[in-house]
């Protein structure tokens, strides 16, 4: 390829490749090369030694003059296979946070079927492709099985939302806990609870962090943390009174 004329290379050079990749595809050629002797004397009655004096280790000199030529030449023909197949999982959060091993009916040309046992690692994220080698289409005996994609898709959960390694969900509460201080109790995706406490003065929009709490990460393992985003529902319908008590307090502080 360096050498080729179409790519600005020298000819002379690219004649001279050309030459040695004829003698060596010539089994009587290659013989007389290996024993310095000029290939073209049974042709021409000339004596002494080849211009081209090759010393090769043992190899495949179709792979060797295959990837020389850039595959143009001596190349060698893929290893045919069956054919890879894909399916599509459907995951909720909870086999995001334990992993999920399942039994997946897979279609093969030719309408069989065969029934496949995956394990989808925790943490994977949506929209992530995993390769099973050689769990593909088998139909075809004698050449290696194809391979198996699975395409993962995380279900949306009622209570959690995912960013990244970290879950996060949203607690309402009245302006007078927010005022006062409270507490709340919460469960985890993996059913524990969780006593929250809300400090005096909690402001709307404030988020609480539980660490380690959250998914794995699908490298590390580690969790992620819980994000608590605290909403404040402000009252409704208060009579004059009540009004006027918050309007005395309000010129209070």
């Amino acid at each position: 390829m360096k050498h080729h004329p179409d790519r600005g290379g020298d000819e002379k050079k690219f004649k001279e490749v050309s030459q040695a990749y004829e003698y060596l595809c010539d089994p009587q050629k290659k013989q007389m090369i290996d024993a310095g002797m000029d290939p073209n004397q049974s042709m021409h009655h000339n004596s002494g030694r080849s211009p081209f004096e090759f010393h090769f280790n043992t190899g495949n000199m179709d792979d060797m003059f295959g990837n020389f030529f850039g595959g143009g030449f001596g190349q060698r023909p893929q290893q045919r296979r069956n054919k890879s197949l894909n399916i599509n999982v459907q995951l909720t959060l909870e086999d995001i946070l334990n992993g999920k091993e399942l039994n997946a009916e897979v279609g093969i040309p030719g309408g069989r079927k065969k029934v496949i046992n995956i394990s989808i690692p925790a943490g994977i994220d949506h929209g992530q492709q995993i390769r099973y080698q050689g769990m593909g289409d088998d139909s075809l005996p004698g050449i290696p099985a194809g391979d198996l994609f699975v395409n993962v898709y995380v279900q949306p959960h009622p209570v959690f939302a995912r960013e990244g390694d970290f879950l996060v969900c949203e607690k309402t509460i009245s302006m007078w806990d927010a005022a006062l201080g409270s507490s709340f109790t919460i469960q985890t995706i993996d059913n524990k609870n969780l006593d929250i406490i809300i400090p005096q003065g909690t402001q709307p929009d404030t988020v609480l962090s539980c660490r380690g709490e959250g998914l794995p990460n699908v490298r590390t393992k580690q969790r992620g943390n819980l994000m608590i985003r605290i909403k404040v529902q402000i009252v409704k319908n208060l009579t004059k009174e009540q009004l006027a008590k918050i309007e005395n307090l309000k010129n209070e502080l």
